[in-house]
Order: structure tokens, then C-alpha cells, then sequence
């Protein structure tokens, strides 16, 4: 393997790296806040704008210019916009790592016989633990897009149990570490509840042959914790990620459950996560599609055909995306169809 091609998420953190940005803490958190609400809304270009001049240097920026990239990518899939994300997620890996805690090799021994003291770690050495923990995840992820081979596959298992790692350590952080007088806990915990939360669910699904294998080399699922988890930080209604929680949990309740398990998620926790965000995002193309989705899981097929059409129209920069509305109106029409030849 060429050296100069090793990964930019194994880069050691504890290097000493100079902090260039002076963007402070809650200002990156309130412009993010901001750029996920252009976002959801469908305002994608003032989204990126808030975050692109800050990318090289502020973790919060860089993190969700890679998260806008990423998306762009997995609904593409062509190859300059998978690159464009593979390149936006290494700057984010090293620009967390900049603010990563640095410990000294004495330091990283004491951790190995003694509780680590969170109460030492500054704000911007927690949350950087967290965005590198979602940073990895994602490149990991991006892993399997961007080569299908075995090497690639072994790699990608390699950055996952990192990820896994790092969320493990945050969660650590986030039941040992005394917040009081912390105005940034709730953004803090919702990450963790997000990450913590996708990973059971993730595990759960698999084979219990798989199942059991991880569990020996460290891994462990829990479908109850991970709905648990997502929905403790889908309930943090002021935090950054809440939205993030949402995604994942009408992701599993209304496709998942049915792709792979064949049984029905949990319609009523959809319905009231979706009568709150179509509230803030009324022309969120996501939550116009997992509306549709609902009211078809429901078969109310007019209504399902109505929240699809609307998604489909409610945006124009990603074109591929109209094809996942195309594919669930043809489907819609067709179930639609067969109850009408039924009826007469």
C-alpha cells in the first residue's frame, strides 16, 4: 500500500496540529443550525454558503459541507461527486483532529488503569470527538461506494470499528463528564443518542451467525437500545442532530422494516414525527417522500400518490432523486389499480 494513500481518518490525533480558525464554538453551532434549516428546507445553495468559507478550519462547518457532499453522492452516483465527498470528509477528519484531546504517551498509558477525567476536556475537544466519530462513519460508508473490492470491504470494516470506538468513548463522555452550566450537552448528547442509536439498529439487523461474530471481536446490537436511543434524541427538539434522528428513525420504521424484515414499523411514532417537521420543513423533499411513504404503508394510495408528487416537484438540484419518487409512484398506481379491479 502506498503510504502517502493511508487514510487520513487513522491520522494520529494526538499530534500537535496549530488551530487556525477563529470561529468559536457556538457560533459554528448556531451557523450550522442555521445551514440544517435551509437545508431541510430545500435551500440548498444558502445552505452550503454558510458553511463552505469555514470548512478548513471549524468542525462543524467542515462536517456539514462532507454530510451535503455525501448525500450528493450516494444519490448520483458518479464518480467526480463521489470524489468531491471522499476529499470533503478527509479535510473534516483533519480539521477535527486538530481540535481531537491530545494526550501525552504517559497520559494514554493512565488510561489503560484509571477512569479517564472528562472534567478535563475542553467543549471543543468533546464535540470535535463526536464529529470525527460521524465523519468516520460516513467515509466508511462512502468506502463501499467508491470500490466494491474485498480490500475495500476489509477497509471499510477497519474504519467502522474505529467509528464504533469513538462513539463508545462520546458516550462515555456524555454519562461521566459534569455539564452543569453547559449550554452545548443537548447537541452533544443527541450526536451520541444518533450514533449509539443507528449502530444497534444496524447490528440487529444482520444474520445471528454475523451477530455473533461481532459480538466476539467487540460489536454489539440491540434493536430495543437503538430505537431507545434515537428516539431519546429525536425528543432533544433544540439539538442540531435531532433532525438526524428523525431521518434514521423514519428510515427504519417505514423502509427498512419492510425491505428486510417484512414486518410493520411503527406508524405512530412516524405520523408524529412527520406532523412536527412538516411544520418546520413544509417543502422538505425527505419528509414530502416519508409522508407519502406512510400513507402508503397505510394504503391510503391517493394520499401516498399526492405527498410523492410533491416531493418529486418540491426540488429541481437533484434530479436522480426523482427517480426514487418515480419508483414508489409506479408502485403506488399499480397497488392503486389492482384495488380498483378488485372493487368492480
Amino acid at each position: 500500500m502506498d503510504n502517502t494513500d493511508a487514510d487520513d481518518e487513522f491520522q494520529d490525533a494526538y499530534e500537535s496540529q496549530p488551530v487556525v480558525s477563529s470561529m468559536d464554538l457556538q457560533t459554528s453551532v448556531d451557523d450550522s443550525k442555521t445551514a440544517v434549516h435551509y437545508f431541510f428546507n430545500n435551500k440548498f445553495s444558502e445552505a452550503r454558503d454558510i458553511l463552505q468559507p469555514w470548512a478548513n478550519s471549524s468542525m462543524y462547518h467542515s462536517l456539514g459541507i462532507s454530510v451535503f457532499t455525501f448525500l450528493e453522492a450516494v444519490l448520483t452516483f458518479e464518480h467526480q461527486h463521489i470524489e468531491a465527498a471522499s476529499d470533503a470528509l478527509k479535510q473534516c477528519i483533519a480539521v477535527c483532529n486538530r481540535y481531537r484531546k491530545k494526550n501525552t504517551f504517559s497520559e494514554s498509558l493512565g488510561k489503560m488503569v484509571k477512569k479517564t477525567n472528562y472534567d478535563q476536556y475542553s467543549p471543543e475537544e468533546i464535540h470535535a470527538e463526536l464529529c470525527y466519530a460521524e465523519a468516520l462513519l460516513l467515509k466508511s460508508m462512502l468506502t463501499f461506494v467508491e470500490d466494491e473490492t474485498l480490500v475495500s470491504f476489509i477497509r471499510a470494516g477497519l474504519k467502522i470499528r474505529s467509528c464504533y470506538n469513538s462513539y463508545k468513548e462520546c458516550m462515555n463522555i456524555l454519562n461521566q463528564r459534569n455539564w452543569d452550566g453547559e449550554n452545548h450537552k443537548v447537541h452533544f448528547e443527541s450526536g451520541v443518542r444518533m450514533g449509539i442509536g443507528a449502530f444497534n439498529l444496524m447490528i440487529s439487523l444482520l444474520p445471528a451467525r454475523v451477530i455473533r461474530l461481532l459480538e466476539f471481536i467487540g460489536f454489539s446490537g440491540s434493536k430495543e437500545v437503538g430505537l431507545q436511543e434515537l428516539e431519546t434524541g429525536y425528543r432533544l427538539y433544540h439539538s442540531i442532530r435531532q433532525v438526524l434522528c428523525v431521518m434514521t428513525l423514519l428510515g427504519y420504521h417505514l423502509i427498512v422494516m419492510y425491505v428486510l424484515s417484512h414486518t410493520e414499523g411503527d406508524l405512530q411514532i412516524c405520523e408524529e414525527i412527520l406532523r412536527s417537521q412538516l411544520q418546520l420543513y413544509p417543502q422538505g423533499v425527505w419528509f414530502l417522500f416519508f409522508k407519502g411513504r406512510l400513507e402508503f404503508m397505510k394504503a391510503n394510495i391517493d394520499e401516498a400518490i399526492n405527498w410523492y408528487m410533491k416531493s418529486w416537484k418540491s426540488q429541481e438540484i437533484w434530479p436522480q432523486y426523482h427517480h426514487l419518487c418515480f419508483w414508489e409512484l409506479m408502485w403506488t398506481n399499480r397497488y392503486g389499480n389492482i384495488i380498483g379491479m378488485k372493487s368492480n
